[in-house]
């Protein structure tokens, strides 16, 4: 039976409405629709980290203390985590737009940037306060300015780099790429003066970013010793066909103050978990295997760091087969091949540590909406394999060859995959967010590069080949 016409005129009205939309309707609607799913910002164990030192205004370097910095500027104006929420939607959103602009007029470049911002693999670590979200944030719009034609707005995208490395710690490896393949002092320069200052630039964003992370750093944690270093010990240990006998990791692990007296390497294969290492520390089930702090203002004491840096050197140095089986399994669980990855509350919307949360005057609840809103994101999450890393890395491999003419998408895809190539040494869980910048630079070099070989040109991008 056919539709009476007025339906279909009003849905034509609609829809030629729709596609008319400013650019500034378009994107607002996007970032509007975070924010109310959002709201007031989730928070894990390192956002009420960050929170707590922000309000007694003591800073540790156990996370980047530089978001301290941006956060009580922006506790100043609103208490929370509303207001972190606000800015790191707004870095993305703006610089996707800035960025898509670089293929398309406007409003396209509006609709793209949406797209790619509501996109779920993209939107929802976003709803959560996390120094992932504003790295990733940063790092877009200083891949918008770095490609502008002014001299002075290349140089803002040395500082949103610079930013990106001081909220994040790891972030060196993704601005390397960027900086390597989009800077430019003088356009045109050949490949022997381009690079060098290109490398020079990345080297002075790189030290700034953590000798500000050092200037204002009132405690050092020596996080490492507490959690990387412990875990690496104890997956090696863990991996070895036989047992080795108390004496000898006694002997091993002296001054560690490992708490196990007995059985020890039974206790380390019961309590390893490439996951996590929080079952190595912290006591849920069963005792720790060690006493560390993982939180707070004071750090292990100087003698049991030391013990337990050679300890990780001396296991290294005699089993690197087993560490690197061990360094593999946890890479592999970052990369989603277990199907068990972290989603630390970005989807289900679990309050993390809610008795905490209610000390910063955090709220629990939730609304109707939001709760409507999550449920298709679970069924997103639960049924279709978008939320898994390893998809995207297989996909941006595809499309580097396909892309390597056009220095934009070249730099984005291999930004992305050397930062997370950085999970291999370092991942300590599977969280998701650790591949948030890797799925949004892989999310925008298939548009890009799809809209361009679609138009048959070699380089309709505004910034030229390098040489």
């Amino acid at each position: 039976m056919a539709k009476p016409s007025w339906v279909r005129d009003g849905a034509e009205r609609v829809w030629n409405a729709i596609c008319a939309a400013p650019p500034w309707l378009v994107l607002g609607s996007g970032w509007l629709f975070l924010i109310v799913y959002a709201h007031p910002g989730l928070m894990t164990q390192d956002s009420y980290d960050h929170l707590r030192e922000v309000r007694e205004g003591i800073y540790t370097d156990s996370h980047p203390p530089a978001i301290n910095v941006i956060w009580s500027v922006i506790e100043y104006v609103t208490a929370g985590p509303v207001g972190f929420l606000v800015l790191q939607a707004t870095c993305l959103i703006g610089g996707l737009y800035r960025v898509f602009r670089i293929t398309f007029e406007p409003r396209r470049a509006a609709w793209f940037a949406t797209g790619v911002f509501v996109f779920p693999p993209v939107m929802l670590p976003m709803a959560v306060i996390w120094k992932d979200c504003l790295m990733a944030g940063f790092l877009v719009v200083g891949v918008a300015l770095l490609c502008s034609p002014r001299r002075g707005a290349r140089i803002g995208g040395l500082v949103m780099m610079f930013l990106a490395t001081a909220v994040r710690y790891n972030a060196f490896g993704a601005t390397l790429p960027l900086i390597w393949f989009l800077f430019e002092w003088t356009p045109g320069w050949r490949w022997w003066k381009r690079y060098p200052l290109a490398l020079a630039a990345w080297f002075a964003v790189t030290f700034a970013a953590f000798f500000l992370n050092a200037r204002v750093t009132d405690h050092q944690m020596h996080y490492w010793h507490s959690s990387l270093a412990l875990f690496d010990i104890a997956g090696t240990l863990a991996n070895l066909d036989q047992d080795l006998p108390d004496d000898q990791l006694q002997t091993l692990l002296a001054g560690t103050e490992i708490q196990a007296t007995h059985d020890i390497h039974a206790s380390f294969r019961a309590l390893y978990n490439p996951r996590s290492f929080l079952p190595l520390v912290w006591p849920d089930r069963y005792p720790p295997m060690w006493k560390v702090p993982i939180n707070g203002y004071v750090p292990a004491p100087v003698a049991q760091r030391d013990a337990i840096e050679r300890a990780w050197k001396q296991v290294l140095h005699d089993h690197p087969r087993e560490y690197l089986v061990h360094r593999f399994v946890v890479f592999g669980h970052a990369l989603g091949f277990s199907r068990e990855q972290s989603d630390a509350g970005i989807v289900g919307r679990r309050v993390m540590w809610p008795e905490f949360a209610g000390k910063l005057g955090i709220g629990l609840e939730s609304s109707k909406l939001q709760r409507k809103l999550t449920r298709p994101m679970v069924w997103l999450r639960d049924h279709t394999p978008i939320f898994t890393p390893w998809l995207y890395v297989v996909l941006s491999l595809i499309l580097l060859p396909l892309g390597w003419r056009h220095r934009d998408v070249r730099a984005l895809l291999i930004s992305g995959l050397v930062i997370e190539s950085s999970l291999l040494p370092l991942a300590q869980s599977p969280d998701y967010r650790y591949s948030h910048w890797m799925v949004i630079c892989t999310v925008i070099s298939v548009i890009v590069l799809t809209a361009r070989r679609a138009r048959n040109r070699e380089n309709t991008d505004r910034v030229p080949p390098a040489p």
